[in-house]
């Protein structure tokens, strides 16, 4: 019989609500929570030995300890699928659900199954990733669809335990993760682009071969009327904050953001400062933190009248691999509290 252990926050495992948002990683034998759910679609097909749990807040503030204890409940009990979720819309949920499968199966070996709704922030993260051994399945956008979430994954579980070929994401229905496989055709590729381009002229249905992302339209704002009487605030993906990181950023990966103030400071100075950020080597800024949040700079053009006044608090996330729809939503939510602030323009400073 296939073996299964699924993987749920503390909500799902029948904890607790977001006042146990902060329990540390547990276990309960068998079905509990949500699994029991799974164990009734997967009926005498497979077994859950174990529900695996966590607190949302725990595993995104103690990320790796997590993963450890995660990796080593998992690697005890030897199962052919890991499953977890669904976590529908909820983004929480959604980045620590692709996390741990990538986590198990890069570490382990095991495939994994999980499922969320199509517009999760997390989608983006799994889809970065490109793992062949994980595969995310489209869900509701709440939880009112869990019966059907759940005989998704008990189905697509099932399959991938037993060593079936599982073939593309339009043949299976798991959402697309941009993989590109070579595979033997009976025209040549010139052959079914003239095809496609016909049947685009003509008006009929088509199915491209390379499919594109698609990038929302940005309109620019329009100018500043008079800078001399403006509010400006820095906005930057550098990721420079307070010695010691106080809030926890990743140098990957970041899912939220932080403003720190900067009020009556005429310029950053080095060692109380620190980048915390991947993608660059940080130690320039950290010997001159002007190079991420330009402080002196703004102050000497207040000090001067170019500007009206600076805002009192810097904006910040690390911006090294974020995933669109993440970023998307950090800049709407730092968008929202600029106008809060009454800010009238931003110097958004990148890598």
């Amino acid at each position: 019989m296939l073996t299964i252990v699924h993987i749920v926050n503390q909500f799902f495992a029948g904890v607790g609500g977001e006042e146990k948002a902060n329990v540390p990683v547990g276990v309960q034998e068998g079905a509990s929570g949500a699994a029991r759910g799974l164990q009734a679609h997967l009926g005498e097909r497979a077994k859950v030995t174990a529900t695996v749990f966590y607190g949302d807040n725990y595993f995104h503030e103690h990320t790796d300890e997590a993963k450890s204890v995660i990796l080593s409940e998992v690697s005890s009990r030897h199962p052919t699928v890991v499953v977890t979720g669904p976590s529908f819309d909820s983004g929480r949920y959604g980045v620590a659900s692709v996390e741990i499968c990538q986590a198990v199966s890069e570490s382990l070996g095991v495939p994994c199954v999980t499922a969320m709704h199509p517009q999760n922030p997390a989608v983006s993260t799994y889809r970065e990733y490109r793992n062949l051994r994980v595969f995310l399945l489209p869900t509701t956008e709440t939880a009112a669809g869990m019966s059907q979430a759940l005989a998704s994954m008990a189905q697509f579980a099932c399959r991938l335990g037993s060593g079936a070929e599982i073939g593309s994401s339009a043949e299976e229905g798991y959402l697309p993760r941009g993989i590109r496989r070579p595979r033997h055709a009976d025209r040549s590729g010139v052959d079914r682009a003239i095809d496609m381009f016909f049947k685009k002229l003509r008006g009929e249905p088509f199915i491209t071969e390379v499919p594109m992302e698609v990038w929302d339209p940005v309109a620019p704002a329009d100018p500043i009327a008079d800078p001399a009487k403006a509010t400006l605030a820095i906005v930057t993906t550098t990721g420079l904050v307070p010695w010691g990181n106080p809030d926890g950023f990743k140098t990957y990966r970041n899912t939220f953001w932080r403003k720190y103030s900067v009020a009556g400071l005429q310029r950053l100075e080095p060692g109380h400062w620190e980048a915390i950020h991947g993608g660059y080597e940080v130690a320039f800024v950290n010997q001159n933190p002007q190079f991420g949040v330009p402080l002196d700079a703004l102050r000497a053009l207040e000090a001067e009248g170019v500007i009206g006044k600076l805002h009192e608090s810097y904006y910040v996330v690390p911006g090294n691999q974020g995933a669109p729809s993440v970023m998307k939503r950090i800049g709407a939510e730092i968008a929202a509290d600029l106008r809060k602030e009454s800010v009238e323009g931003v110097l958004l400073v990148a890598t």
